[in-house]
């Protein structure tokens, strides 16, 4: 309460509304309600195969409609026959067929073996009668069917898409290979990042500093598809890095980096390292350089110095950088969907598929939930794991 009391003095009753009005309408709006939403689909479970009788009922039903309605044509044109010969005028059914505007491809008029008498298409109508009584009856008992399988259709409430991702042998491997391959383009870029944004805060003059971040940022500018491309050309069978080592005799033949996840690992190392080396620079830039100095006068070894000095420093920063790194790797979609080969399937391309081509969104709404969970839990590891809390980590 005090803390609203200050800010409220800070910066006044209006303004004080308008933003806590906006924290509380993006809060609800773009994350409370999407969550809420996207747990109660993934609790949501209908079953396919109730579902698929309904609809072969359903289709059944509409056959037999159109038999009837075309039963019901024949019955009419029958009966304009047997009053056309009860008062002596020629069948219309043989005077019609002639060649005309609109059959111009009809052989000529039909003439039946046997002329036709009204007891004998009498005969006919009978038989239509019953044939369209006998679908009515289909029809209802078609109707009673369609009622009880869409009962058994009806959506209803379970874990029952939960459990599917459990006992599907191929989604619970691709989720597993997601997961470990996030974490390890997370420790790749920590190992690369680490070293370049140390140098960064605390080596690099002024200048260069300024230069190698320039170089950092500017391939960022363009768009992240278009980068994934030119990483798909670099990587592709003919691509520049195979001829390099071909003319360098490093390899006999071209390597296939997309035929694993080599590939995608290398480009999301590369989507996503800015996203660790800037709050790994940030903290360490706020490092009094005086500690390290004072630790090397000392006659500490330099890993001793980073060990005990700088990344405890550091914790922080390299949380954030390993939680959003993590994060975006394991939600990424566009670069195993380009980069990626057959057997390189990503987890997100799963959660897509179960949307838009299964349409089912109860499936899809599971694997996207039990996804965002897996990254919660990660943040929590990495919280307790570096010893830091919220606060640290918004610092």
């Amino acid at each position: 309460m005090q803390a609203v009391q200050d800010f409220v003095r800070r910066y006044g009753g209006i303004m004080t509304a308008y933003i806590f009005l906006g924290c509380g309408i993006w809060m609800v709006g773009m994350i409370v309600l999407p969550q809420l939403l996207m747990l109660e689909k993934s609790l949501t479970y209908s079953d396919p195969a109730a579902s698929a009788r309904a609809a072969q009922i359903q289709a059944n039903t509409d056959r037999l409609f159109v038999e009837i309605t075309r039963a019901e044509r024949a019955v009419g044109r029958l009966q304009t026959r047997i009053e056309a010969l009860e008062a002596g005028e020629p069948d219309p059914e043989v005077q019609r067929g002639g060649a005309t505007l609109l059959n111009p491809f009809a052989a000529g008029p039909r003439q039946p073996a046997e002329a036709a008498t009204p007891e004998t298409l009498r005969a006919e109508i009978v038989d239509l009668e019953a044939q369209i009584e006998g679908n009515r009856l289909v029809i209802a008992e078609n109707d009673r069917n369609l009622e009880q399988a869409r009962l058994a259709a009806a959506p209803r409430y379970g874990l029952a898409n939960y459990r599917e991702l459990v006992e599907n042998d191929l989604n619970r491997s691709i989720f597993f290979k997601t997961i470990w391959a996030s974490v390890l383009v997370t420790l790749i870029c920590l190992v690369v990042c680490y070293p370049i944004a140390f140098y960064l805060a605390k080596a690099a003059p002024g200048e260069q500093a300024a230069l190698l971040m320039l170089a950092l940022i500017v391939p960022y500018w363009i768009n992240e598809i278009l980068r994934t491309f030119a990483w798909l050309m670099l990587l592709s069978d003919g691509g520049v890095i195979n001829e390099l080592l071909l003319v360098l005799g490093v390899i006999g033949e071209p390597i296939r980096w997309r035929q694993g996840n080599g590939a995608v690992i290398i480009g999301m190392t590369y989507a996503y390292i800015l996203f660790m080396i800037f709050p790994i620079y940030n903290t360490i830039d706020t490092l009094d350089k005086n500690q390290i100095e004072a630790a090397r006068d000392l006659g500490a070894p330099w890993w001793r110095i980073h060990l005990r000095v700088v990344i405890p420093h550091a914790k922080p920063g390299i949380a954030v950088g390993c939680i959003m790194t993590f994060m975006l790797a394991a939600g990424s979609y566009a670069v195993p969907l380009i980069l990626g080969g057959t057997t390189s399937k990503w987890f997100t391309e799963v959660i897509y598929d179960a949307f838009n081509e299964g349409n089912d969104w109860g499936l899809g709404s599971a694997y996207a939930f039990t996804l965002l969970t897996t990254c919660i839990v990660f943040i929590l590891v990495m919280m307790r794991l570096f010893k830091v809390s919220l606060q640290d980590i918004a610092k």
